[in-house]
């Protein structure tokens, strides 16, 4: 079996602030393979973005250790650390705030070239023509600026400018949010395209787990800062364990007879504060199924099938 592109070992980040601290990611691991897709689900402030960003070093971790292609870069100096970084880019949520309203597209995706130096100023407008082909943008757009452009078109800039180095990593961070669901599905296509043709790498970070089903080819569930489920996409949405992505699932509208006989699991009270997570299970005080052992004890991710974990002690 190969070792995995991207290991993450109980990945930890702690925002400090005057109350405390802020328990945004806590305890995480997981791996993805080369040329596979894994989906980050989760409600929002589940800590998922934070996860993609610590991944490409955009925040500092607290602890943990992130192994990418064999090198642990979390411990890497500034200068490995900006080379690292080229292998490893983001495709931000928001098309339009992820762009200087005061460059041209042409000059928004020749940017990362620029920045690492690579090849002329002749050479990197070849690369960009080149870009915006892959991701169907149309050679006229190439002197237009991010305003005069739809969110649509100005998400395959993202994903063009992310391209721009050959990274073998991307984190997608809800890349498909803000836009209008038949424009989603154009973007989803067009990155599992990508993904074939160049050989990529995503985390797909997203609360709509109808896009995650069909983009990712492993799923993990978050809440509240921690890793609660992991499994394979199918066994995810047939036989999710966990009550919390049964309570997920329950909230995706199925149109088939076979939705009227799901398992219903309905969620009281809100998501407990990350400054002050509560003890045991963090999900123990909105569970259904709770007993006194997940207010006292923290369960730990277990196996219960082959490439199927659960942190729940009533599983069995």
């Amino acid at each position: 079996m190969p070792e995995p592109l991207l290991k993450v070992e109980n990945l930890t980040k702690y925002f400090k602030i005057p109350a405390g601290a802020v328990h945004a990611v806590d305890d995480v691991s997981f791996h993805i393979y080369k040329g596979e897709t894994l989906g980050l689900v989760g409600e929002s402030g589940c800590g998922k973005s934070t996860t993609g960003r610590v991944l490409v070093s955009l925040i500092e971790a607290t602890g943990g250790r992130v192994t990418f292609d064999g090198r642990d870069i979390l411990s890497l100096k500034k200068n490995d650390l900006h080379e690292m970084r080229r292998h490893m880019q983001l495709i931000f949520q928001d098309p339009f705030s992820s762009l200087d309203p005061r460059k041209s597209i042409g000059s928004s995706i020749a940017k990362p070239l620029e920045i690492y130096r690579t090849g002329d100023r002749k050479e990197r407008e070849k690369r960009v023509d080149e870009l915006m082909e892959q991701v169907e943008l149309s050679p006229r757009l190439f002197n237009k600026y991010p305003h005069e452009l739809d969110g649509g078109s100005r998400q395959r800039v993202g994903i063009a400018r992310a391209l721009a180095l050959s990274p073998k990593f991307i984190v997608c961070d809800e890349p498909v949010s803000a836009l209008d669901v038949s424009i989603q599905a154009q973007i989803i296509n067009l990155l599992q395209e990508l993904q074939k043709m160049l050989g990529l790498t995503f985390l797909f970070v997203s609360h709509d787990l109808s896009v995650v089903k069909y983009i990712s080819d492993d799923i993990a569930v978050m809440y509240l800062g921690k890793i609660v489920e992991i499994a394979k996409s199918d066994d995810i949405f047939a036989s999710p364990s966990h009550p919390y992505t049964q309570a997920l699932l329950n909230a995706v509208p199925i149109p088939e007879l076979r939705s009227k006989t799901r398992k219903r699991v309905i969620l009281t009270g809100g998501v407990p504060s990350p400054l002050n997570p509560p003890p045991g299970c963090r999900f123990h005080t909105r569970c259904p199924y709770k007993t006194d052992r997940c207010a006292a004890e923290e369960p730990m991710l277990t196996p219960i099938a082959p490439d199927h974990k659960v942190a729940c002690f009533g599983i069995k």
